[in-house]
């Protein structure tokens, strides 16, 4: 078998790269733009095909607690209490769902992992803050 040249060595052939899922056609601007925002804090590979549905389900679930959340500002008190209920269950079932996508930091860290993460200094890397 003959040897390969450095050129040929020095050139990474490109193929499919990984990339990050998008959302589905269907969802509205407001709940895509969460969608992205979601899928670009994770890896590539976190969030596969039988992943969307749930994840549709997260973002609309958070794009309707910010909608409630607008609603109680401009309120009237008939109408407050029943909002933040309503509210209040809309932010149950974004917590629950980030849960089962192990979105939140509480499924990433065993309890002993988790109180050594929170006693480490903040300190990020050099490339993640402005100059």
């Amino acid at each position: 078998m003959a040897r390969k040249s450095a050129e040929s060595l020095a050139v990474v052939p490109v193929t499919d790269l990984p990339s990050r899922m998008n959302p589905p056609e269907f969802l509205p601007l407001n709940e895509a733009e969460v969608w992205r925002a979601v899928v670009a804090t994770k890896p590539l590979d976190w969030f596969q095909a039988d992943s969307a549905p749930i994840l549709t389900e997260y973002c609309r679930a958070v794009v309707m607690c910010n909608r409630l959340a607008d609603m109680i500002e401009v309120a009237s008190p008939e109408d407050l209490h029943n909002l933040l209920i309503d509210r209040d269950r809309e932010a149950k079932r974004v917590a629950q769902l980030a849960v089962k996508m192990r979105l939140t930091q509480q499924s990433r860290y065993t309890p002993m992992a988790s109180s050594t993460a929170a006693k480490a200094p903040s300190a990020g890397k050099v490339w993640q803050f402005g100059t």
